[in-house]
């Protein structure tokens, strides 16, 4: 039997290995075809914004397929450090050609940009792995419909972008692709699990991307790589098409989103894409166009703001980066007021049990116990692949908080009236904390992005430890993006040293060890808004944006 499931690893091994090299062999030859093109043109394609180029491109001072070659250019060159794509688009040029050849193209509102997504969104004969092996040499037989949408605006799909093994890390790794590095620091995360969009885009390979978002997997990394990142509301656009992290769960589901340089960016990539083709391709979309009214208002907010959620307490720069953030949007003439996260501990154990691990791990591990499990994903394949009865053994050992969170990676109860029970709870708290909003007459929230920095790989495994500060936002359904903010600086390592946490218990302590190399690293700050108010958060991370470029400039 052992002879057996060794020769199945090492098949499974040769196969992922061809795979890379496959894929390392096209992104060798597209950068030796991009080297054909006038360096000059490219350097100054590279340093214009996304409006400046969809701008040249509609007047005919750029050629669609320069700006598509200057970019295939750059992501091929910055991933042979950073290992952020997983492949590139052979017919992105034929696209870039056609858009350019055709009738009445330039009116399109992203003409000539093009574009990354996660290696999880169907391209047209491109893998969707998600990490997995097995899943290599099965090609998408159309693009998901974001993609159909996309290319309808005039942008050019010309990369996939590296992700975690079935999308349930926050860190970078998976064994058909490898791992990726942090654009800061090729030995750091980029975070996860949309890693390799946040180290494209933070490198300069795109200046568009998109990712997925279950429990912070668009934020996460715009936090750690430096970018900024939107997850909008559940069906704001459409998710046909993609790999599901969670197929079948309802409590929380996927989002997809933009990523990109600058908020400017991921303004006009909404703005374009929530289009009549979106709501035509995909009837679960509502047909709610982009609201510029509610982007554009001057209007007064009143924005709440909390620096801990009072589950994992965040580490000293990013409790920072939210003062600076709260600064910032009072110069602006905005009104801040505190908040208390209620029940976040309550919030964590159904957000655990219901959504993550309703079914003790079954689905994935069945999809795993054929593959090969990456090595970021091997410690919570153990956990499942315990019987309850060791479950129960080893959390006797644990520290409360681990207690209860190894108990709930096994599901524990799993019947239909168990799962009813835990979709009632959740309910009833996204009631309580819509209820405290209303109370406050609260416009929007800023706070925590994420409880650590980027720091050396591997340091972010644990989904449940480090989710609560994004996760909660998933599950209460509101839109919630991030956008740098600041730095770690040497004053918040030496800070560390006081840090405690909540519970002094194992994942506090690995918190504070795991940071203290971190300086330099970028730090966010999440902006978030009421359920279908994504135009709100996007103003807000606009306004932070744009007063901290003031407050640089003057300083």
């Amino acid at each position: 039997m052992k002879v057996r499931e060794w020769e199945r690893k090492k098949q499974l091994l040769k196969k992922a290995s061809e795979k890379k090299d496959l894929e390392n062999a096209i992104i060798k030859q597209e950068l030796e075809q991009s080297e054909k093109y006038d360096e000059e043109e490219r350097n100054k394609i590279l340093n214009m914004k996304a409006n400046e180029l969809i701008r040249a491109a509609q007047q005919g001072e750029l050629d669609p397929v320069h700006i598509l070659r200057a970019y295939i250019h750059k992501a091929c060159t910055v991933t042979q450090k950073f290992n952020s794509v997983t492949g590139i688009n052979r017919d992105a040029e034929n696209n870039a050609k056609q858009l350019k050849n055709g009738n009445n193209n330039t009116h399109r509102p992203l003409y000539g940009l093009p574009f990354s997504i996660k290696e999880c969104c169907d391209i047209k004969g491109m893998d969707t792995t998600i990490g997995l092996v097995n899943l290599i040499g099965i090609p998408a037989k159309e693009d998901c419909v974001l993609v159909k949408v996309l290319k309808h605006c005039g942008a050019i799909p010309f990369a996939k972008t590296n992700l975690p093994q079935l999308m349930f890390s926050f860190e970078s790794s998976n064994p058909v692709y490898g791992e990726t590095g942090n654009p800061h620091n090729v030995d750091f995360t980029p975070g996860g699990s949309s890693s390799g969009e946040g180290s494209l885009i933070g490198s300069g390979g795109s200046l568009l991307g998109f990712g997925t978002d279950t429990g912070g997997s668009i934020r996460c990394p715009a936090h750690m790589s430096g970018v900024c990142g939107l997850k909008p509301t559940l069906n704001r656009l459409s998710i046909v098409g993609l790999g599901n992290i969670l197929p079948g769960s309802n409590c929380v589901t996927t989002s997809v989103g933009p990523l990109a340089t600058d908020v400017d960016t991921l303004v006009l990539a909404m703005r374009a894409i929530l289009c009549p083709l979106m709501f035509e391709l995909d009837r679960t979309v509502p047909p709610i166009p982009f609201n510029d009214e509610v982007y554009s208002s001057k209007k007064r907010l009143r924005i709440g703001y909390y620096l801990d959620d009072g589950y994992m307490e965040p580490v000293p720069a990013v409790k920072r980066a939210v003062v600076e953030a709260k600064e910032a949007l009072e110069k602006a003439g905005h009104e801040l007021i505190p908040f208390h996260v209620p029940r976040i501990a309550d919030a964590m154990k159904i957000l655990v049990s219901s959504v993550f691990f309703a079914d003790a791990g079954e689905f994935n591990q069945k999809r795993l116990k054929i593959d090969f499990v990456g090595k970021r994903l091997e410690n919570l394949y153990q956990q499942w692949s315990l019987s309850d009865l060791k479950c129960k053994l080893l959390s006797m050992f644990k520290s409360p908080r681990l207690r209860q969170d190894l108990l709930l990676h096994k599901g524990g109860d799993r019947s239909t009236t168990r799962l009813w029970s835990l979709a009632r709870d959740a309910a009833a708290f996204v009631d309580h904390y819509t209820a405290l909003w209303l109370n406050l007459n609260l416009d929007a929230m800023i706070c925590p992005a994420f409880p650590v920095v980027a720091c050396p790989k591997g340091g972010i495994s644990n989904v449940s430890a480090m989710a609560s500060h994004t996760a909660l936002y998933n599950m209460l359904n509101y839109p919630a993006g991030v956008v740098p903010v600041t730095k770690v600086n040497q004053k918040d390592i030496e800070d560390l040293e006081n840090y405690k946490g909540h519970y002094q218990d194992e994942w506090d302590q690995h918190i504070k060890e795991v940071t203290k190399g971190s300086i330099g690293m970028p730090v966010g700050v999440q902006c978030v808004a009421p359920t279908w108010q994504d135009e709100l958060c996007l103003r807000v991370m606009h306004e932070v944006e744009e007063q901290l470029k003031k407050f640089k400039h003057h300083n």
